[in-house]
C-alpha cells in the first residue's frame, strides 16, 4: 500500500515566507471564497495566542523542474491561513470579547514575546505530494463519509464568534468539574458540546428569564448577543456562584438525585439564582441564602426526588400542586411554561423550608 500523504508541521512564519515568494496558492478550485467575518478571524487568532490546537490543513505540494519552483496549494484551510496572514500584516484588530488584554490591538501593537509566539505557532498539515485533482476530490469524499452530522451547538460554534459564545465557552471550563463530579452529561455528550448548549440556556434565563428549550430560541440568543452580551462579567460571576452553591447544597449526594440531570438542574439553577439575585419573569418569594441554610435545601431536593419516584411507581397519590410539578418535569420540561412552573415551585418549597 502506498501512502499518498505525509503529516508535517509548518509555522506561521513558514507560510508567510512562501506567501511573500508567491509560492503559496490560497484560492484553489477546491476551496470556498474567503467569507470569514472579523469576529471569526479574531477568534482564530485568540486560539493561536492561547496556544490551543486548530484543525489541520491539507496542502498539495508540487515541484516544477523548470525554473526550480515549488508551489504549495492549500486544498483545505485557506480561510484560516488568510486570517493569520492578514493579522500579522495588521489587517484587523483582536476583539475585546475574545481577549481582554489584547482586545483592540493589531499585530504590531502586541508585545514582542506574543508576536514571536504567533509567528512560531505550528499548523499540522497533511502534505499531498503532486496529487492529481481526481485524487484530491476522492480524498474529500472519503473524509466526509466518516464525518458525523453536526449537532445544533456544534453548528453554532462554527457560525458565531461573538460575546455570547465567548462567555459560554469560558464558563464551560469552570462548569467542567461540576459536570464530571455529578455525571450531568456523559463524556460523549461533552465532546458534542451538549454542556455548552445547556450553559447557553442558563445564561439566557439569567438575562431574560426561563425560556423555551428550542433550537430557534437558542440560535436567536447567539444572534441577538453576537456583538454585545449585556452585563457579561456580572453574569459570569453569578453563574459560577450559583453552580458553587448547588454543589455545596447537594455535596456528593447530588449525583444520586434526579436533580443532577439537565431537566431538573435547569429549574434548580433558576431557583437558586432567583433566591440570590432575582430572575426575570419568575414570580416567587425570595430569601437570602446562607451556607447554614444548605442542609435544609438538600432535604427539599431529597423529598422531591422521593415524590417523583413514588408517583412513577404508583405508591403515592399526589396533591394537585405535586401533580403539576411531576407532569412539568416528566415529558415537556423544555417548554417555557413548565420551566417557569418548576422554578417557582422550587422557590416556594425552599423559602418554606427556611421559614
Amino acid at each position: 500500500m502506498q501512502q499518498l500523504f505525509s503529516t508535517r508541521n509548518y509555522s506561521v512564519r513558514d507560510f508567510e515566507e512562501w506567501d511573500d515568494r508567491k509560492e503559496l496558492v490560497l484560492a484553489p478550485k477546491f476551496q470556498r471564497r474567503d467569507v470569514w467575518n472579523p469576529k471569526a478571524k479574531s477568534y482564530l487568532i485568540d486560539t493561536i495566542i492561547r496556544g490551543k490546537p486548530i484543525p489541520k490543513l491539507y496542502m498539495r505540494q508540487s515541484v516544477v523542474p523548470k525554473g526550480r519552483r515549488t508551489t504549495r496549494e492549500i486544498v483545505d484551510g485557506q480561510q484560516r491561513l488568510r486570517a493569520v496572514l492578514s493579522f500579522i500584516k495588521d489587517g484587523f484588530k483582536l476583539s475585546r470579547s475574545h481577549h481582554k488584554d489584547f482586545g483592540g490591538l493589531v499585530f504590531s501593537e502586541l508585545d514582542v514575546a506574543t508576536q514571536k509566539d504567533i509567528l512560531k505557532y505550528e499548523f499540522v498539515v497533511d502534505l499531498l505530494q503532486d496529487m492529481p485533482d481526481r485524487e484530491v476530490y476522492d480524498l474529500f469524499a472519503r473524509i466526509n463519509t466518516f464525518s458525523e452530522k453536526l449537532k445544533p451547538q456544534e453548528l453554532r460554534n462554527a457560525k458565531f464568534f461573538g460575546d455570547f459564545k465567548s462567555c459560554v465557552y469560558e464558563l464551560a471550563i469552570s462548569f467542567k468539574e461540576f459536570v464530571e463530579a455529578h455525571s450531568v452529561f456523559s463524556p460523549k455528550q461533552v465532546l458534542r458540546m451538549t454542556e455548552a448548549e445547556f450553559i447557553s440556556e442558563l445564561l439566557l434565563a439569567m438575562e431574560e428569564g426561563p425560556r423555551e428549550g428550542k433550537k430557534s430560541v437558542i440560535d436567536k440568543a447567539y444572534e441577538d448577543y453576537e456583538n454585545t452580551f449585556p452585563n457579561r462579567e456580572r453574569h459570569e460571576k453569578r453563574f459560577v456562584e450559583v453552580i458553587d452553591a448547588i454543589g455545596a447544597i447537594g455535596g456528593s449526594e447530588l449525583s444520586t438525585l434526579r436533580f443532577r440531570a439537565a431537566k431538573l438542574l435547569y429549574p434548580l439553577f433558576c431557583a437558586v439564582y432567583h433566591l440570590k439575585f432575582g430572575m426575570p419573569r419568575v414570580q416567587a418569594p425570595r430569601r437570602t441564602l446562607r451556607a447554614a441554610d444548605y442542609p435544609k435545601l438538600m432535604v427539599v431536593l431529597e423529598e422531591l426526588d422521593d415524590l417523583i419516584e413514588e408517583v412513577e411507581d404508583g405508591s403515592k397519590q399526589p396533591t394537585e400542586e405535586q401533580r403539576k410539578f411531576y407532569e412539568a418535569q416528566d415529558v415537556h420540561w423544555v417548554h417555557a411554561a413548565n420551566r417557569l412552573l418548576l422554578t417557582q415551585y422550587l422557590c416556594r418549597k425552599f423559602v418554606a423550608a427556611l421559614s
